[in-house]
């Protein structure tokens, strides 16, 4: 990593370049981010041209354009070149023919047709310009491509081009391009690389100056090695994985790793882009002539305002570099591998120089590391005791009843930590098992479980209840607010042999309070309690969850149940009687609502039957039986209804009576 940067200087991009690179400069120091990106700063050759060449992987040109900086206390960036996407495809765009024109004799002389040559195929020759080639049937399986040419004396020769055909171009500026597209294909095989010229200028000393870019690499990963020491304590070591995977190898590099997650984008600026436009259509109709055009008259005023003003003096134009140059610039820090290797003992103590800043932590490792392209690293980064404590959790609605060992770990490092795999050791039994650790940041604290506990069993019983918290009448409306709670009940048996801290997680229910009294903090999505079971006991921890719903009912069509568990429930004694008093008024009310819907119902009924037998009247002979029988029916039926609607009336009479005693009770509230 570089120590110091005195200067930055951004670059702009400008003419191609195909020429490779063959020393990059030496990797001083890599910066591996947890966001999958590396920032290497490397020195810079530079050559009498005042050019600083790099070779780089073709994956990785995006990024390069995109992040590539130089560093330096001197000079300016005047701008940067390379090859583009497609060279090859390029290359063949200026030749009059195409590289699938190349794939044999008969494809490339049809491609020069018109151009002068001399052929020779089967111990003849003809020379002159290619008039064409056709395919002739030689028999029922077996064609042969026929050239055709005229000499210079206008004689016209055909040739059978065979297995043997060899080529001569007589024009020397085909035979150039010719040979630049064969050069075209040498270098399109092996197109896997890009060297990127960088201009530089007032600088002389590649000492001076240096190179930093941000390319992919691998994500670097973190193993924790822990082991339970009792008594609180823990001893913790985080060993970092990581891969050379940027197409070089790294030697006596600085490493550097920081757990930061930044924001990665990218680009594919080394691609070629076209913008879309509307193809007009070409018009050939002449029925949309124009008029001539009488001139525009506000030039004159134009021209006589311009005479009348004093010239004003050209702009002085300027070119300016991409950064400028940067004066009284301090020299260039010395890079920090000049400082001695110091010795990795990991057993000794923290192997690395760890920082912490506000969103992420800082692992330098220690001395400088050689690592082959494709090939992985392990080392320490962290080497602590911490706080630790060994309990079993339980998290609620589990499918299993016994809960897991855990350890509860406090980042006592002073630094974050990252995220990673967990190997558990106990000191004295070895092996118990493994965990995946979240990110911990400093002085915080995360369960790592590791294995079932099956020597002890836990159970949950819910108890849901719900009371009237208070009622409010304005305006013939109730107003109640209802407090609905949920008690859940944690029955721990616990271990026959030996004491346990158990921690049960509960859910967190949105909208709801929670209370408990063996409250002990709680994550994102549950609170957590916590009790100590001693050998062979059973403890049991309760969690209460509790919600205050208001819900408004209109007195006058409240059931008398209802208004009777209303009276029940406040404490107010004068809201209590008008709300018994209410209830016995609702209560008669709705006797007498019922016994009218009743009669109503017996009236519809006798209507119903009046009708059937008008209907039965139609269908007999006059003066029968069967006729007067009807009659008689009929006029007992008008007597049946005349009497309901008799008492109806009554009724109603006595229904609007109880309503308006409901509605006067009412009005009292």
């Amino acid at each position: 990593m570089l120590k110091q940067v005195t200067t930055i200087l951004l670059l702009s991009v400008s003419s191609p370049a195909i020429a490779l690179a063959a020393d990059n400069g030496a990797i001083r120091s890599i910066i591996l981010s947890s966001g999958g990106l590396a920032q290497v700063s490397r020195s810079a050759d530079i050559n009498t041209d005042g050019v600083i060449r790099i070779e780089v992987p073709l994956d990785q040109v995006d990024d390069i354009l995109k992040s590539l900086v130089v560093n330096g206390s001197a000079g300016s960036v005047a701008g940067m070149s390379l090859a583009g996407p497609r060279p090859l495809q390029e290359t063949f765009k200026g030749l009059p023919f195409s590289l699938e024109a190349l794939s044999s004799v008969p494809s490339l002389l049809t491609s020069l047709q018109g151009g002068k040559v001399s052929v020779t195929s089967g111990g003849k020759t003809v020379e002159g310009s290619i008039l064409g080639i056709e395919t002739r049937k030689v028999d029922e399986k077996t064609t042969v491509p026929l050239l055709t040419v005229i000499d210079k004396d206008g004689a016209v020769e055909t040739l059978a081009l065979g297995e043997d055909a060899s080529v001569r171009l007589d024009d020397p500026d085909m035979r150039a391009k010719l040979g630049k597209a064969a050069a075209a294909i040498a270098r399109g095989k092996n197109d896997r690389t890009r060297a990127i010229d960088i201009k530089v200028n007032g600088v002389k000393n590649s000492g001076d100056i240096g190179l930093t870019y941000v390319v992919p690499s691998p994500i670097w990963k973190t193993a924790y090695k822990v082991v339970f020491e009792g008594n609180d304590k823990a001893r913790l070591q985080a060993w970092t994985v990581l891969e050379n995977a940027s197409g070089e190898d790294w030697k006596g590099v600085k490493l550097t790793l920081t757990s930061a997650e930044p924001v990665t984008l990218k680009q594919g600026l080394h691609q070629l882009y076209w913008r879309e436009r509307q193809e007009v259509p070409v018009n050939t109709a002449s029925n949309n002539v124009p008029d001539p055009d009488s001139g525009d008259l506000s030039n004159r005023r134009r021209l006589a305002s311009s005479a009348e003003a004093p010239a004003m003096p050209a702009p002085q134009r300027a070119m300016k570099s991409a950064a400028g140059k940067m004066a009284d610039a301090q020299a260039y820090a010395n890079d920090e591998l000049a400082r001695p290797a110091e010795p990795m003992q990991v057993a000794a103590g923290n192997p690395t120089t760890a920082t912490e800043s506000d969103i992420s932590a800082t692992f330098e490792l220690p001395g400088t590391h050689d690592l082959a392209n494709g090939d992985t690293l392990s080392v320490p980064i962290m080497d602590a005791d911490v706080e630790a404590d060994m309990v079993d959790m339980y998290r609620a609605g589990s499918a299993y009843r016994n809960p897991i060992a855990a350890v509860m770990l406090k980042n006592t490092t002073g630094v974050s930590m990252p995220a990673g795999i967990l190997t558990l050791y106990d000191s004295k039994t070895g092996y118990i098992g493994d965990s995946q650790l979240s990110a911990l940041p400093k002085d915080d604290t995360r369960l790592a479980s590791f294995a079932t506990d099956r020597k002890v069993s836990i159970s949950e019983q819910q108890t849901p209840t719900e009371e009237i918290a208070s009622l409010k009448v304005s305006d013939g409306v109730m107003n109640a607010v209802v407090k609905y709670r949920q008690t859940t009940t944690y029955t721990v048996s616990g271990a026959l042999d030996g004491e346990r801290t158990v921690i049960v997680e509960h859910p967190v229910k949105d909208g709801w309070t929670f209370s408990s009294a063996e409250g002990f903090g709680k994550t994102a999505t549950h609170q957590r309690l916590k009790v100590v079971v001693p050998a062979g006991a059973e403890k049991t921890l309760t969690a209460v969850d509790e919600q205050l719903q208001s819900n408004s009912y209109a007195l006058v069509d409240a059931e008398p149940d209802t208004l009777l568990g209303w009276s029940a429930s406040t404490h107010d004694k004068a809201l209590m009687d008008k709300l018994a008093n209410l209830a016995d008024a609702r209560k008669r009310q709705v006797a007498v609502q019922n016994d009218l819907e009743s009669l109503d119902g017996e009236i519809e009924k006798t209507t119903g039957e009046q009708e059937r037998i008008r209907q039965n009247l139609g269908a007999v002979p006059d003066n029968s039986d069967l006729k007067k029988r009807y009659l008689k029916a009929l006029s007992d039926s008008e007597d049946q209804i005349a009497a309901l609607n008799e008492r109806r009336t009554t009724m109603q009479a006595e229904s609007d009576r109880r309503g308006d005693d409901v509605a006067e009770i009412i009005r009292t509230f």
